[in-house]
């Protein structure tokens, strides 16, 4: 049903409801263009209709009464207007609030665009990145961000650690060239047009590359400093906090695992009887085999013995995997005088082995190293048990090292 009236509140309440599957329209006297329809359900939307181009074009105004009748003859004039310029009012709707898209919102999008295709430590790095580094430009409008202050937010994050601040860098660039693929207006134009990150890359600080290891007349002190760590807090499974980050920092320097392939590592990835241990999802894609000795064996034996949860090394929560131990790092670093990250004692064993006179390509084949040598990488398969040997050869040194 189509009906003319001069709308007033008292009629608009009094509105019958059409039948079920019907719809009822009614039309202002007052805003020529102005339409009330009204369902079955009793739902009562304010639109106009305006022909552009030929054809039919219908903009929602909102809902009466959430949309007063004055509010609604107002926005009924406004998109009257714009469409009078030339504009089509659902155009503009569109680029207003895709120009109001959020640094948050963004990231958002990115990661769940991306859900597939991005490791979830990589998820997690980049969240942490943001939370850190990012946060309070979180419900910033995108388009809002200035290459100014991108500068001055990468020398703010510099002065504490040039590597966070190119990390931070590179996460806010990728948001930005995802953002001018993904957000365009009505007319299929992009919202953003320049990169302000991509304008200061040649500015970024220079990563000298990490050489850093832990020299063997130096490993005796920090040994005894990681094997003395302080009982500070006890975690629910009656298992020290120090004995956990002592237990950890051992197994990352006799094995040469990535710092968070230790950490996430299961006691289904260790094979006691054949004395193997198993890391999946690592940092080139392969899966990543090693023999245990039997030092490794039986620490991670003595582990097991009184653990609770799927993770080897827990934190306060035995169902969690345990988290980087900064602050046991440096309680390690001040006591021992000896400086390291936890990658250090990846390099410290790769080093090690080199100086044991270990075939280079067993040494890769020891730290999970893709190689780019055709011959190795097609016609020499190196079994597990061809690793024992070398194994155990860093694993006496470094204890020959340490008594």
């Amino acid at each position: 049903m189509n009906k003319h009236a001069n709308f007033t509140v008292k009629e608009l309440n009094s509105l019958p409801l059409p039948n079920q599957g019907d719809r009822d329209t009614y039309h202002d006297t007052n805003v020529a263009g102005l339409t009330l329809r009204v369902t079955a359900k009793g739902i009562k939307s304010f639109v106009i209709r305006k022909r552009v181009n030929g054809k039919s074009v219908m903009v929602t105004l909102g809902r009466y009464p959430a949309m007063n009748l004055t509010q609604a003859r107002i926005a009924a004039r406004e998109s009257l207007n714009t469409f009078s310029s030339g504009v089509n009012p659902n155009n503009k709707k569109i680029e207003q609030r895709v120009k109001g898209i959020t640094l948050q919102e963004t990231i958002a999008h990115y990661i769940a665009s991306r859900q597939r295709a991005l490791k979830p430590k990589t998820i997690k790095d980049y969240q942490i990145l943001f939370n850190s580094y990012l946060s309070e430009w979180a419900n910033k409008e995108l388009v809002s961000i200035t290459r100014s202050m991108v500068v001055k937010k990468h020398t703010t994050i510099g002065n504490k650690s040039i590597y966070r601040a190119n990390a931070t860098m590179r996460l806010l660039r990728a948001l930005f060239n995802f953002a001018m693929i993904e957000y365009e207006d009505a007319d299929d134009n992009p919202i953003i047009i320049h990169n302000p990150v991509q304008k200061i890359k040649r500015n970024w600080f220079k990563e000298s590359v990490r050489t850093n290891i832990i020299e063997p007349n130096d490993l005796k002190d920090w040994f005894s400093a990681v094997m003395t760590l302080p009982d500070d807090k006890v975690n629910v499974n009656h298992k020290h906090t120090s004995e956990t980050v002592r237990d950890y920092l051992i197994l990352q320097l006799f094995t040469g695992l990535r710092p968070s392939e230790g950490l996430n590592l299961k006691w289904s990835d260790i094979d006691f009887k054949n004395g193997l241990l198993h890391v999946e999802d690592t940092k080139n894609g392969e899966d990543h085999t090693l023999p245990l000795t039997e030092y490794i064996s039986n620490l991670l034996s003595t582990r097991r013995d009184a653990s609770l949860g799927d993770y080897v090394f827990t934190g306060y929560n035995p169902q969690k995997a345990l988290v980087r131990p900064n602050r046991q790092v440096k309680k390690v670093i001040n006591d021992s005088g000896v400086q390291f990250i936890l990658h250090d004692l990846r390099r410290t064993f790769a080093t090690y082995a080199d100086s044991l006179e270990i075939q280079h390509n067993t040494i890769k084949r020891l730290m999970n190293h893709k190689s780019n040598d055709v011959t190795s990488t097609h016609y020499i398969h190196q079994s597990i048990e061809t690793l024992r040997k070398p194994m155990v050869k860093i694993t006496n040194y470094i204890l020959e090292q340490v008594k």
